[in-house]
Protein backbone atom coordinates (compact mmCIF):
# COMPACT_ATOMS: atom_id res chain seq x y z
CA UNK A 1 0.00 0.00 0.00
CA UNK A 2 1.58 3.54 -1.05
CA UNK A 3 1.35 6.22 1.46
CA UNK A 4 1.35 9.88 0.44
CA UNK A 5 1.81 12.75 2.67
CA UNK A 6 0.50 15.75 2.75
CA UNK A 7 3.25 17.77 1.19
CA UNK A 8 2.94 15.20 -1.49
CA UNK A 9 -0.60 15.72 -2.45
CA UNK A 10 0.03 19.41 -1.91
CA UNK A 11 2.34 19.27 -5.24
CA UNK A 12 -0.37 18.07 -7.41
CA UNK A 13 -1.85 21.32 -7.31
CA UNK A 14 0.04 23.97 -9.82
CA UNK A 15 -0.05 26.58 -8.04
CA UNK A 16 0.41 29.04 -11.06
CA UNK A 17 -2.78 28.11 -12.80
CA UNK A 18 -3.91 31.93 -12.66
CA UNK A 19 -1.10 32.24 -15.15
CA UNK A 20 -2.87 29.46 -17.73
CA UNK A 21 -5.21 30.61 -20.28
CA UNK A 22 -8.63 29.77 -19.56
CA UNK A 23 -11.73 29.42 -21.77
CA UNK A 24 -14.27 31.44 -19.75
CA UNK A 25 -11.73 34.05 -18.52
CA UNK A 26 -10.29 34.25 -22.17
CA UNK A 27 -14.27 35.25 -23.36
CA UNK A 28 -14.08 37.84 -20.42
CA UNK A 29 -10.63 39.54 -21.34
CA UNK A 30 -12.22 39.84 -24.93
CA UNK A 31 -15.54 41.01 -24.27
CA UNK A 32 -14.26 43.94 -21.74
CA UNK A 33 -11.93 45.13 -24.62
CA UNK A 34 -14.67 44.34 -27.87
CA UNK A 35 -17.57 45.44 -25.85
CA UNK A 36 -16.59 48.89 -25.05
CA UNK A 37 -14.82 49.67 -28.24
CA UNK A 38 -17.88 48.75 -30.50
CA UNK A 39 -20.07 51.01 -28.36
CA UNK A 40 -17.24 54.22 -28.83
CA UNK A 41 -17.31 52.39 -32.53
CA UNK A 42 -20.97 52.77 -32.73
CA UNK A 43 -21.43 56.29 -31.12
CA UNK A 44 -18.39 58.10 -33.21
CA UNK A 45 -20.10 56.71 -36.31
CA UNK A 46 -23.88 58.22 -34.98
CA UNK A 47 -21.46 61.54 -34.27
CA UNK A 48 -20.14 61.79 -37.82
CA UNK A 49 -23.09 61.25 -39.48
CA UNK A 50 -24.36 63.80 -37.50
CA UNK A 51 -27.27 61.66 -35.23
CA UNK A 52 -27.96 62.27 -31.82
CA UNK A 53 -29.81 59.44 -30.97
CA UNK A 54 -27.23 58.05 -28.51
CA UNK A 55 -27.95 61.00 -26.48
CA UNK A 56 -31.59 60.94 -26.90
CA UNK A 57 -33.92 59.76 -24.00
CA UNK A 58 -36.35 58.49 -26.86
CA UNK A 59 -39.11 59.91 -29.25
CA UNK A 60 -40.84 63.30 -28.72
CA UNK A 61 -43.99 63.99 -29.40
CA UNK A 62 -45.32 64.96 -32.98
CA UNK A 63 -45.81 67.75 -32.53
CA UNK A 64 -41.89 68.30 -32.00
CA UNK A 65 -40.99 65.21 -34.28
CA UNK A 66 -39.20 68.38 -36.88
CA UNK A 67 -36.61 69.25 -34.22
CA UNK A 68 -36.19 65.28 -32.67
CA UNK A 69 -32.55 66.01 -33.69
CA UNK A 70 -32.01 69.55 -32.68
CA UNK A 71 -31.75 68.65 -28.65
CA UNK A 72 -30.63 72.69 -28.42
CA UNK A 73 -33.42 74.12 -29.32
CA UNK A 74 -35.55 72.80 -26.16
CA UNK A 75 -32.39 72.31 -24.03
CA UNK A 76 -31.36 75.93 -23.27
CA UNK A 77 -29.14 76.28 -20.83
CA UNK A 78 -26.57 78.92 -20.04
CA UNK A 79 -24.14 76.35 -18.54
CA UNK A 80 -22.10 75.36 -21.38
CA UNK A 81 -20.98 72.50 -20.19
CA UNK A 82 -24.29 70.55 -19.70
CA UNK A 83 -25.27 70.52 -23.35
CA UNK A 84 -28.19 67.67 -24.45
CA UNK A 85 -28.26 67.10 -20.70
CA UNK A 86 -29.85 70.84 -19.49
CA UNK A 87 -33.62 70.73 -18.26
CA UNK A 88 -36.13 72.44 -20.57
CA UNK A 89 -36.98 75.68 -19.49
CA UNK A 90 -40.44 77.55 -19.76
CA UNK A 91 -38.78 80.12 -21.95
CA UNK A 92 -37.40 77.96 -24.74
CA UNK A 93 -41.19 76.67 -24.87
CA UNK A 94 -41.92 80.20 -25.02
CA UNK A 95 -39.87 80.71 -27.88
CA UNK A 96 -42.73 78.89 -30.08
CA UNK A 97 -45.43 79.50 -28.59
CA UNK A 98 -46.42 82.05 -25.86
CA UNK A 99 -49.03 80.40 -24.03
CA UNK A 100 -51.12 82.51 -21.88
CA UNK A 101 -51.64 82.17 -17.91
CA UNK A 102 -54.32 79.81 -17.26
CA UNK A 103 -56.35 82.12 -14.79
CA UNK A 104 -55.28 85.34 -13.04
CA UNK A 105 -55.76 84.24 -9.54
CA UNK A 106 -54.16 80.87 -9.89
CA UNK A 107 -51.31 79.63 -7.45
CA UNK A 108 -47.68 79.84 -8.69
CA UNK A 109 -48.60 77.78 -12.21
CA UNK A 110 -46.30 74.32 -12.85
CA UNK A 111 -43.69 74.18 -15.62
CA UNK A 112 -44.61 73.64 -18.52
CA UNK A 113 -42.56 70.50 -18.75
CA UNK A 114 -44.66 69.12 -15.49
CA UNK A 115 -47.60 68.59 -17.45
CA UNK A 116 -46.41 68.41 -21.27
CA UNK A 117 -43.56 65.85 -20.42
CA UNK A 118 -41.56 64.61 -23.38
CA UNK A 119 -39.50 61.59 -24.69
CA UNK A 120 -42.81 59.32 -24.48
CA UNK A 121 -43.11 58.81 -28.13
CA UNK A 122 -45.33 60.09 -30.85
CA UNK A 123 -48.16 61.18 -29.09
CA UNK A 124 -50.34 64.15 -28.78
CA UNK A 125 -48.36 66.23 -26.10
CA UNK A 126 -51.45 68.12 -25.12
CA UNK A 127 -52.99 65.15 -23.86
CA UNK A 128 -52.17 65.19 -20.33
CA UNK A 129 -53.31 63.05 -17.68
CA UNK A 130 -55.90 63.92 -15.46
CA UNK A 131 -53.68 64.04 -12.12
CA UNK A 132 -52.10 66.81 -13.37
CA UNK A 133 -55.70 69.08 -13.09
CA UNK A 134 -56.35 66.81 -10.44
CA UNK A 135 -53.49 68.09 -8.04
CA UNK A 136 -54.88 71.32 -8.21
CA UNK A 137 -58.68 71.27 -8.97
CA UNK A 138 -58.96 68.23 -6.40
CA UNK A 139 -58.87 71.18 -3.52
CA UNK A 140 -58.66 74.21 -5.67
CA UNK A 141 -56.73 77.19 -3.90
CA UNK A 142 -56.37 80.57 -5.45
CA UNK A 143 -54.29 83.41 -4.41
CA UNK A 144 -57.75 85.92 -4.20
CA UNK A 145 -61.06 85.92 -4.48
CA UNK A 146 -62.98 82.20 -4.27
CA UNK A 147 -63.23 80.48 -7.28
CA UNK A 148 -65.81 80.73 -9.82
CA UNK A 149 -65.84 76.94 -10.39
CA UNK A 150 -66.23 73.89 -8.64
CA UNK A 151 -63.64 73.07 -5.80
CA UNK A 152 -63.29 69.50 -5.46
CA UNK A 153 -63.30 68.13 -9.23
CA UNK A 154 -61.78 64.35 -9.80
CA UNK A 155 -62.32 62.49 -12.70
CA UNK A 156 -65.38 62.12 -14.94
CA UNK A 157 -67.86 61.13 -14.47
CA UNK A 158 -67.93 59.88 -10.48
CA UNK A 159 -65.96 63.22 -9.56
CA UNK A 160 -67.23 65.55 -11.97
CA UNK A 161 -70.05 68.14 -10.77
CA UNK A 162 -73.17 68.06 -12.77
CA UNK A 163 -73.02 70.63 -15.98
CA UNK A 164 -73.84 74.25 -14.42
CA UNK A 165 -76.49 74.87 -17.26
CA UNK A 166 -78.63 71.83 -16.32
CA UNK A 167 -78.27 71.98 -12.65
CA UNK A 168 -81.63 72.11 -10.67
CA UNK A 169 -83.61 75.69 -10.78
CA UNK A 170 -81.59 76.35 -14.28
CA UNK A 171 -83.64 78.39 -16.85
CA UNK A 172 -82.96 79.38 -20.06
CA UNK A 173 -82.16 83.65 -20.17
CA UNK A 174 -83.53 84.05 -23.74
CA UNK A 175 -86.65 86.06 -23.81
CA UNK A 176 -87.89 84.77 -26.96
CA UNK A 177 -91.30 83.16 -27.35
CA UNK A 178 -90.74 79.55 -28.82
CA UNK A 179 -92.25 76.44 -28.52
CA UNK A 180 -90.27 74.07 -29.99
CA UNK A 181 -92.89 70.98 -29.11
CA UNK A 182 -95.02 72.73 -31.26
CA UNK A 183 -92.54 73.05 -34.25
CA UNK A 184 -91.56 69.36 -34.69
CA UNK A 185 -94.84 67.97 -34.98
CA UNK A 186 -96.12 66.48 -37.92
CA UNK A 187 -98.23 67.93 -40.42
CA UNK A 188 -97.10 71.41 -39.42
CA UNK A 189 -98.54 74.27 -41.72
CA UNK A 190 -95.03 75.59 -44.13
CA UNK A 191 -94.95 77.93 -46.96
CA UNK A 192 -95.70 74.85 -49.25
CA UNK A 193 -98.25 72.71 -47.22
CA UNK A 194 -97.81 70.48 -44.30
CA UNK A 195 -94.32 69.56 -43.65
CA UNK A 196 -92.42 68.01 -40.73
CA UNK A 197 -89.76 70.23 -39.85
CA UNK A 198 -85.94 68.28 -38.79
CA UNK A 199 -83.80 69.73 -36.36
CA UNK A 200 -81.21 70.33 -38.98
CA UNK A 201 -83.65 73.03 -40.81
CA UNK A 202 -82.93 75.47 -38.20
CA UNK A 203 -80.23 74.25 -36.08
CA UNK A 204 -76.78 74.41 -38.59
CA UNK A 205 -73.18 73.88 -37.44
CA UNK A 206 -71.46 77.38 -37.77
CA UNK A 207 -68.86 77.99 -40.31
CA UNK A 208 -65.80 80.08 -39.91
CA UNK A 209 -63.89 81.44 -42.82
CA UNK A 210 -61.50 79.20 -44.81
CA UNK A 211 -59.61 78.95 -48.51
CA UNK A 212 -61.03 76.89 -50.86
CA UNK A 213 -58.62 74.31 -50.52
CA UNK A 214 -59.01 72.90 -47.28
CA UNK A 215 -59.46 69.31 -46.74
CA UNK A 216 -62.96 69.91 -44.70
CA UNK A 217 -64.82 73.35 -44.16
CA UNK A 218 -63.55 75.18 -41.15
CA UNK A 219 -66.36 74.63 -38.17
CA UNK A 220 -66.42 76.01 -34.64
CA UNK A 221 -68.35 73.16 -33.42
CA UNK A 222 -71.15 75.31 -31.92
CA UNK A 223 -74.31 75.43 -33.82
CA UNK A 224 -74.87 78.83 -35.82
CA UNK A 225 -76.85 81.22 -34.14
CA UNK A 226 -80.34 81.55 -35.33
CA UNK A 227 -81.55 84.55 -36.80
CA UNK A 228 -84.89 85.60 -38.07
CA UNK A 229 -84.07 85.85 -42.09
CA UNK A 230 -82.45 82.65 -42.09
CA UNK A 231 -84.51 80.48 -39.99
CA UNK A 232 -87.90 82.19 -39.17
CA UNK A 233 -88.88 84.10 -42.31
CA UNK A 234 -89.64 81.15 -44.96
CA UNK A 235 -92.45 80.42 -42.25
CA UNK A 236 -93.13 83.61 -41.04
CA UNK A 237 -92.62 86.73 -43.38
CA UNK A 238 -93.89 89.93 -41.91
CA UNK A 239 -96.59 90.74 -44.00
CA UNK A 240 -98.70 94.01 -42.54
CA UNK A 241 -100.93 95.15 -45.73
CA UNK A 242 -103.60 93.62 -47.89
CA UNK A 243 -101.98 96.09 -50.55
CA UNK A 244 -98.16 95.68 -49.88
CA UNK A 245 -96.64 93.03 -51.63
CA UNK A 246 -93.46 93.43 -49.02
CA UNK A 247 -92.70 92.41 -45.93
CA UNK A 248 -91.62 94.63 -43.30
CA UNK A 249 -87.90 94.47 -42.10
CA UNK A 250 -87.14 92.65 -39.08
CA UNK A 251 -85.92 95.19 -36.89
CA UNK A 252 -86.27 97.72 -34.32
CA UNK A 253 -89.62 99.89 -34.62
CA UNK A 254 -87.34 103.08 -35.15
CA UNK A 255 -86.94 101.11 -38.50
CA UNK A 256 -90.05 99.36 -39.06
CA UNK A 257 -92.03 102.57 -38.76
CA UNK A 258 -90.78 104.34 -41.85
CA UNK A 259 -90.67 101.45 -44.06
CA UNK A 260 -94.27 101.23 -43.36
CA UNK A 261 -94.82 104.83 -44.57
CA UNK A 262 -93.13 104.78 -47.67
CA UNK A 263 -93.97 101.01 -48.80
CA UNK A 264 -97.64 102.91 -48.17
CA UNK A 265 -96.72 106.21 -49.87
CA UNK A 266 -94.51 104.41 -52.72
CA UNK A 267 -97.87 102.25 -53.36
CA UNK A 268 -101.18 104.99 -53.83
CA UNK A 269 -98.51 106.92 -56.15
CA UNK A 270 -98.52 104.43 -57.85
CA UNK A 271 -102.23 103.38 -57.98
CA UNK A 272 -104.22 106.81 -57.15
CA UNK A 273 -107.46 105.20 -57.73
CA UNK A 274 -107.50 102.89 -55.02
CA UNK A 275 -107.77 105.15 -52.31
CA UNK A 276 -111.67 105.34 -52.11
CA UNK A 277 -111.70 101.30 -52.69
CA UNK A 278 -112.68 98.91 -49.38
CA UNK A 279 -110.29 96.00 -48.31
CA UNK A 280 -110.97 92.61 -49.03
CA UNK A 281 -109.90 90.00 -46.76
CA UNK A 282 -106.70 88.89 -47.26
CA UNK A 283 -104.88 85.65 -45.28
CA UNK A 284 -101.25 87.31 -45.55
CA UNK A 285 -102.78 89.47 -43.21
CA UNK A 286 -103.99 87.71 -39.43
CA UNK A 287 -107.94 87.87 -39.75
CA UNK A 288 -108.41 88.72 -36.14
CA UNK A 289 -107.29 91.99 -36.71
CA UNK A 290 -109.82 93.44 -38.63
CA UNK A 291 -109.05 97.43 -40.07
CA UNK A 292 -111.80 99.79 -38.58
CA UNK A 293 -114.59 100.63 -40.32
CA UNK A 294 -114.37 104.08 -41.64
CA UNK A 295 -115.33 106.70 -44.64
CA UNK A 296 -113.03 106.54 -47.73
CA UNK A 297 -109.95 109.00 -47.13
CA UNK A 298 -110.16 112.43 -49.05
CA UNK A 299 -106.56 111.85 -50.44
CA UNK A 300 -103.36 110.30 -50.45
CA UNK A 301 -102.40 111.64 -47.19
CA UNK A 302 -105.00 111.01 -45.34
CA UNK A 303 -105.37 107.08 -46.75
CA UNK A 304 -100.97 106.47 -46.10
CA UNK A 305 -101.78 107.86 -42.09
CA UNK A 306 -105.10 105.50 -41.60
CA UNK A 307 -103.50 102.33 -43.30
CA UNK A 308 -100.06 103.37 -41.47
CA UNK A 309 -101.76 103.59 -38.05
CA UNK A 310 -103.87 100.27 -38.52
CA UNK A 311 -100.64 98.26 -39.81
CA UNK A 312 -98.68 99.61 -36.89
CA UNK A 313 -101.40 98.01 -34.37
CA UNK A 314 -100.85 94.68 -36.32
CA UNK A 315 -97.49 94.90 -36.21
CA UNK A 316 -96.86 95.73 -32.49
CA UNK A 317 -99.89 93.94 -31.07
CA UNK A 318 -99.75 90.93 -33.01
CA UNK A 319 -96.95 90.03 -35.80
CA UNK A 320 -94.22 90.92 -33.47
CA UNK A 321 -95.69 90.46 -30.08
CA UNK A 322 -95.66 87.13 -31.05
CA UNK A 323 -92.31 86.17 -30.52
CA UNK A 324 -91.06 88.92 -28.54
CA UNK A 325 -92.10 90.41 -25.19
CA UNK A 326 -93.29 93.85 -25.27
CA UNK A 327 -92.56 96.58 -22.51
CA UNK A 328 -95.99 97.81 -21.55
CA UNK A 329 -94.60 101.25 -19.38
CA UNK A 330 -94.61 102.83 -22.63
CA UNK A 331 -97.95 102.10 -23.75
CA UNK A 332 -99.74 104.55 -22.23
CA UNK A 333 -98.01 107.11 -24.32
CA UNK A 334 -100.08 108.14 -27.53
CA UNK A 335 -97.78 107.33 -30.93
CA UNK A 336 -95.26 106.07 -28.91
CA UNK A 337 -92.88 103.04 -30.22
CA UNK A 338 -93.23 99.85 -28.33
CA UNK A 339 -89.77 98.52 -26.66
CA UNK A 340 -89.26 95.15 -27.00
CA UNK A 341 -86.71 93.04 -24.58
CA UNK A 342 -83.66 92.09 -26.20
CA UNK A 343 -84.10 88.67 -27.23
CA UNK A 344 -80.65 87.54 -25.30
CA UNK A 345 -80.15 83.76 -27.43
CA UNK A 346 -77.84 82.08 -25.73
CA UNK A 347 -75.03 80.83 -27.99
CA UNK A 348 -73.27 78.77 -25.64
CA UNK A 349 -74.36 76.95 -22.57
CA UNK A 350 -71.17 76.18 -21.36
CA UNK A 351 -68.28 78.69 -22.07
CA UNK A 352 -65.91 76.52 -20.02
CA UNK A 353 -65.91 74.03 -21.43
CA UNK A 354 -65.16 73.16 -25.67
CA UNK A 355 -67.63 70.89 -27.77
CA UNK A 356 -67.30 69.83 -31.02
CA UNK A 357 -71.04 68.81 -32.92
CA UNK A 358 -68.77 67.59 -35.87
CA UNK A 359 -68.23 64.15 -34.34
CA UNK A 360 -71.26 63.82 -32.63
CA UNK A 361 -73.44 63.97 -36.12
CA UNK A 362 -74.48 60.11 -36.45
CA UNK A 363 -76.40 60.63 -33.36
CA UNK A 364 -80.21 61.80 -33.02
CA UNK A 365 -80.13 65.21 -31.89
CA UNK A 366 -83.07 63.80 -29.47
CA UNK A 367 -80.38 61.55 -27.54
CA UNK A 368 -78.71 64.55 -26.16
CA UNK A 369 -81.58 67.85 -26.34
CA UNK A 370 -85.35 66.84 -25.16
CA UNK A 371 -86.80 68.81 -27.48
CA UNK A 372 -89.67 67.30 -28.58
CA UNK A 373 -91.89 67.88 -25.47
CA UNK A 374 -90.76 71.60 -24.60
CA UNK A 375 -93.10 74.02 -24.64
CA UNK A 376 -91.66 76.62 -22.82
CA UNK A 377 -88.77 79.65 -23.36
CA UNK A 378 -87.27 78.85 -20.26
CA UNK A 379 -86.77 74.65 -20.91
CA UNK A 380 -82.94 74.51 -20.80
CA UNK A 381 -82.38 71.68 -23.44
CA UNK A 382 -78.77 70.84 -23.02
CA UNK A 383 -77.76 67.16 -22.14
CA UNK A 384 -77.06 66.31 -18.19
CA UNK A 385 -73.32 64.80 -17.57
CA UNK A 386 -75.47 61.15 -17.72
CA UNK A 387 -76.13 62.17 -20.97
CA UNK A 388 -71.98 62.85 -21.68
CA UNK A 389 -71.32 59.78 -19.51
CA UNK A 390 -72.60 56.85 -22.06
CA UNK A 391 -69.87 57.24 -23.87
CA UNK A 392 -67.53 59.59 -22.46
CA UNK A 393 -66.41 57.09 -19.28
CA UNK A 394 -63.53 54.98 -17.91
CA UNK A 395 -63.65 51.89 -20.28
CA UNK A 396 -65.05 48.43 -18.53
CA UNK A 397 -66.01 46.66 -21.26
CA UNK A 398 -64.03 47.26 -24.42
CA UNK A 399 -63.02 50.73 -25.75
CA UNK A 400 -64.57 54.14 -24.76
CA UNK A 401 -64.44 57.37 -25.71
CA UNK A 402 -62.33 59.49 -24.18
CA UNK A 403 -62.94 60.85 -20.65
CA UNK A 404 -59.96 63.20 -19.63
CA UNK A 405 -59.68 66.98 -18.73
CA UNK A 406 -58.71 68.33 -22.00
CA UNK A 407 -60.88 66.52 -23.87
CA UNK A 408 -63.78 69.29 -22.76
CA UNK A 409 -61.11 71.64 -20.79
CA UNK A 410 -58.54 73.75 -21.99
CA UNK A 411 -55.53 74.65 -19.71
CA UNK A 412 -54.78 78.12 -21.62
CA UNK A 413 -57.15 80.81 -22.37
CA UNK A 414 -56.01 81.12 -25.85
CA UNK A 415 -57.78 84.08 -26.57
CA UNK A 416 -55.08 86.11 -24.86
CA UNK A 417 -52.08 84.59 -26.67
CA UNK A 418 -49.48 86.57 -27.49
CA UNK A 419 -47.60 86.66 -31.28
CA UNK A 420 -44.35 85.22 -30.61
CA UNK A 421 -41.00 86.56 -32.43
CA UNK A 422 -39.29 83.86 -35.03
CA UNK A 423 -36.45 83.02 -34.07
CA UNK A 424 -35.33 80.23 -36.70
CA UNK A 425 -35.37 79.69 -40.19
CA UNK A 426 -36.38 76.57 -42.51
CA UNK A 427 -32.68 75.39 -42.57
CA UNK A 428 -32.05 75.21 -38.46
CA UNK A 429 -34.42 71.80 -38.58
CA UNK A 430 -32.86 70.23 -41.30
Amino acid sequence: MRVRTAKQRAQRIDLYYFKHAHGMRRWRLLLSAIVPALALLLVSGYAAAGSRTPYSAGPVSSAHAFAEMRCEVCHVTSNATAGFRAHTTDQACMTCHDAPEHAANMTPAPACSSCHQEHRGRVQIAKTDDGFCVQCHGDLKTTHGDPKVAKNVRDFPQGHPEFAAVKPGAQDPGKLRFNHAVHTKDNLRGPGGPEKLECAACHKPEMTRGTAYTRRPASTGLMAPITFQENCARCHPLFFDERIEQAAPHAKPEVVRPFVQQALAAYIRQNPGDIPKPDTAFRRVPLNFPRPTEPPARNAQEWVSRRATADERILWNKTCAECHERDASGAAVPDALPVYAESNVTKQWMPRAGFDHRPHLMVKCASCHAAEGSTKTSDVLMPTQAACASCHAPAKRGAQAESRCFECHRYHDWTKSHPVTPSYSLTDFK
